[in-house]
């Protein structure tokens, strides 16, 4: 539904259609007319020509092609050009004063893209990325992970000239090269018009933005680029282009009812949450009847973590709240259903999440926090204050007394590890809650110990700030999103919590653009030597892997990898712990660089557990010995 959707919104755009087509094409699609209208409305938002009612007075600029589309950039907010080396674009990096806008050189293109991600989450502004065409290839593992979080954004590729194309498979020339992006992204477009090129990036501007959201694709022909053209430039905020959809009233009356009658309701909070800025409504919403929250898919921290009501992931056979009979997803994916009996309401602004996993008896198709907020004032004319207060005050207890639990068991697994070396993750969690600022940010890429540590930190959007894990979890992402993190964040600490195998998917190349600008980010590498989450996967299936206990693909020491040597190469400081006495000093020495204006790694010797975990068997296999020269 969502690729028709973005085209009958080009059709709109470019005039193929009227405003009558364009309502009556959404409307069947299954939008309500107040729907349609709101995406109509956001399509005319100070992002059009001039002859269109309603616009501020564009400025018009002579000069390149590329020269306009950076005072476009300009004129949207737009800071940074995220950059990797090309060439072809330099009518655009020509434009460039760096009083106003920086160019941010990062020297691969998935890094790029990841770090324009990272900008993008912790910012919510518009994140602009450009490259080589030739880089297409590197660019789409963390453009399918910007994809899967519905992150706004623009990726652009310089591309042979204009004239040159057409099956010539001349120098890094290929047919079709954006074709490969098309799967994640709202729109492709190759450029072959030098006048209407800043209309080309207004128009991606919206396809960006356009509920749920999602990376747009451009290529920029050099010739083109060096084209004198004259062209309006309008001052615009793509943030609000982002339209408002809000439920009917009668949705929200029997959604309010279904909750009021429920006697033991569940909540799923996601990102839509905290894109929507509603999770102090969220807070509010969820004490009023004391129902308990559940995080879904963990791009963001969207409930703080250490609330009484907060239960972590939501299942079906969950040990707590018992008998569930209402799921109440609030923006999150469509990541489970009720257990048997129960009912399950899905309220988002994506209509391609709702019901594609769990038919959803009760879809809303709106935005999440219209949704909060209706919800709460419809409760509010159902049941009494004294009844709210009553029901709320005892779900409340009950849940303080499982977590409460939950916290005692946490607090003997620590006490029972926190000596251990290598050391326990529980310890590492723990150092780094003592340690941190209350408002650092944490920028993780671990997977299935992640609960181990994070549970350890104090998480909100007033307390430490947890962006990420990416939704795709494509390996290859978490460095070069602390970077874009930072640079969004100046003023706060920003970690990077990364595994040692993602670390290894080529993020060791970011290290040179966070020395080059000073970056203050801690990377903290969990190193077990080992794809810990992959290994367990393969192993549960019991296969001869299992039984024999020679496991081929997961192990990966020998050789053991000192990573702070690698960050020496690029002159940042680091330090690398076996010791647990030693793990507490380090961190205080790693915040004292940081403070100083300077990056630092932490590179943390930690246990394996699972499946095989003791096992470090790997094939015998010597390509020397292949070739008859013996193993050294």
């Amino acid at each position: 539904m969502k690729k028709a959707i973005y085209q009958t919104l080009d059709n709109y755009l470019s005039k193929k259609t009227s405003r009558r087509d364009f309502i009556q094409a959404v409307t069947a699609m299954g939008f309500t007319s107040l729907a349609a209208e709101s995406l109509l409305a956001s399509a005319q938002l100070d992002l059009g020509s001039a002859d269109e009612p309603g616009k501020s007075q564009p400025r018009m600029v002579e000069g390149s092609a590329g020269s306009l589309i950076v005072e476009q950039l300009k004129a949207a907010g737009v800071k940074y050009i995220f950059h990797t080396n090309t060439s072809g674009l330099e009518s655009m990096t020509d434009a460039v004063d760096t009083n106003e806008m920086q160019v941010i050189m990062i020297t691969h293109e998935g890094q790029a893209v990841a770090a324009v991600e990272g900008y993008a989450l912790a910012s919510g502004q518009l994140g602009f990325f450009m490259g080589s065409k030739v880089g297409v290839g590197n660019s789409i593992s963390n453009l399918y992970n910007a994809w899967k979080d519905r992150t706004p954004m623009i990726v652009s590729y310089g591309r042979s000239p204009l004239r040159g194309q057409g099956g010539q498979d001349g120098f890094e020339e290929w047919d079709d090269h954006l074709k490969p992006t098309e799967p994640f992204a709202a729109w492709s477009w190759s450029c072959v018009d030098a006048e209407t090129m800043p209309e080309t990036l207004r128009r991606a501007m919206k396809f960006a933005y356009t509920p749920p959201g999602a990376p747009v694709t451009l290529d920029f022909p050099p010739d083109l680029l060096r084209k004198k053209v004259r062209a309006p430039i309008y001052q615009i905020d793509p943030t609000r282009i982002r339209p408002v959809f809000r439920a009917g009233k009668d949705r929200i009356e029997k959604a309010a009812e279904l909750l009021a009658k429920a006697k033991s309701p569940v909540f799923i909070v996601g990102p839509e949450i905290t894109r929507g800025e509603a999770n102090g409504a969220m807070v509010a919403l969820a004490e009023k009847l004391g129902v308990p929250v559940c995080q879904g898919e963990g791009l963001f921290s969207d409930f703080p973590t250490h609330h009484p009501l907060f239960m972590e992931r939501y299942s079906p056979r969950m040990r707590f709240p018992k008998n569930v009979d209402l799921v109440i997803n609030l923006g999150a994916k469509d990541v489970a259903g009720p257990p048997q009996g129960g009912r399950l309401i899905h309220a988002s602004n994506d209509a391609d999440i709702i019901g594609r996993r769990n038919p959803s008896g009760f879809p809303i198709h709106a935005h999440v926090s219209t949704v909060i907020a209706d919800l709460t004032d419809a409760l509010d004319g159902i049941l009494t204050r004294d009844r709210m207060k009553r029901i709320g005050s005892e779900r409340l207890a009950s849940a303080q007394a499982y977590n409460e639990k939950l916290r005692e068991s946490r607090e003997i697994t620590l006490r029972a590890r926190f000596d251990d070396s290598p050391l326990a993750w529980e310890r590492v969690g723990y150092e780094l809650e003592k340690a941190l600022d209350k408002n650092a940010v944490i920028v993780p890429e671990i997977g299935s110990q992640s609960p181990k540590v994070l549970s350890a930190l104090r998480q909100g959007k007033e307390e430490k700030w947890r962006i990420g894990r990416t939704v795709g979890s494509a390996l290859g992402w978490g460095v070069g999103a602390a970077l874009g993190v930072q640079l969004a964040l100046p003023n706060r600490q920003v970690i990077a919590l990364q595994g040692d195998g993602g670390f290894m998917f080529g993020q060791g190349e970011t290290l040179w653009s966070i020395a080059r600008y000073e970056a203050p980010i801690l990377i903290v590498v969990m190193n077990n030597h080992s794809y810990n989450e992959t290994r367990n996967r393969n192993m549960s299936r019991n296969g001869r892997q299992f039984q024999t206990g020679k496991e081929l693909t997961s192990y990966l020491g020998d050789p053991d990898i000192d990573f702070t040597k690698i960050a020496e190469a690029f002159g940042i400081a680091g330090q690398k712990v076996f010791d647990p006495a030693d793990l507490g000093p380090a961190i205080q020495r790693a915040l004292k660089t940081m403070r100083d204006g300077k990056p630092f790694m932490l590179d943390l010797e930690v246990a394996r557990d699972g499946m095989l975990s003791e096992s470090n068997w790997h094939s015998p296999f010597s390509i020397a010995q292949l070739g008859g020269r013996k193993r050294g």
